[in-house]
């Protein structure tokens, strides 16, 4: 399959959940979710666009498809009558919302890479390392800034209960480290034969 035709699936199946989680948020009266949906789908209108200038690869773009389709479930989906963002796995160790966050730091390195690559310097380039610590940066920048987002829902959709307290603000910083490590390990492997 054409990786255009592969990006075209992707881009109308995440047209079709948000459609379809909005129009259920709405229904529900879930403000929280509104506001998450009109958040995504700005950004996956800005992604469409600049894909391309923001050198996104197809694996890339399906990793951002997979990281939206889990946040959108965890908000939207009850298990049992338990929200699947409460949920907890592994006897208690971590919650779906921990897993959330940690995928999409995971994804968001390489986000962060797409970004830099083409505009790195030779002494960047070539340390690893160096390079390594300024993506787990930038990225644990994207995630307080996605808790400034969720500051916003607790403020103005009162939504405090649905996401967290303080503690839930830090394992979520926490849990995007872990994401940045573990895929700067990675990273760096691809980055070294390349």
């Amino acid at each position: 399959m054409k990786k255009e035709l592969k990006l075209k699936i992707m881009i109308y199946f995440t047209i079709f959940y948000l459609s379809f989680f909005t129009i259920l948020s709405a229904l529900d009266k879930n403000y929280e979710f509104l506001y998450y949906t009109f958040i995504m789908s700005f950004i996956v209108f800005v992604l469409i666009l600049y894909y391309k200038k923001f050198n996104l690869s197809l694996n890339v773009m399906f990793g951002l498809t997979i990281v939206g389709v889990l946040h959108i479930l965890g908000g939207n989906i009850f298990l049992d009558g338990v929200r699947l963002y409460d949920m907890w796995f592994i006897n208690g160790v971590f919650r779906y919302d921990n897993f959330v966050h940690m995928i999409g730091s995971f994804v968001a390195v390489f986000v962060v890479y797409s970004l830099l690559y083409p505009n790195l310097g030779k002494n960047l380039k070539y340390n690893r390392i160096l390079l390594s610590v300024i993506i787990v940066f930038m990225v644990l920048g994207i995630g307080a800034f996605y808790e400034i987002i969720e500051l916003v829902a607790v403020v103005f959709f009162n939504a405090a209960e649905k996401v967290g307290d303080y503690l839930n603000n830090a394992l979520d910083l926490v849990f995007n480290l872990i994401g940045c490590i573990i895929a700067c390990f990675y990273l760096m492997d691809y980055h070294k034969k390349n």
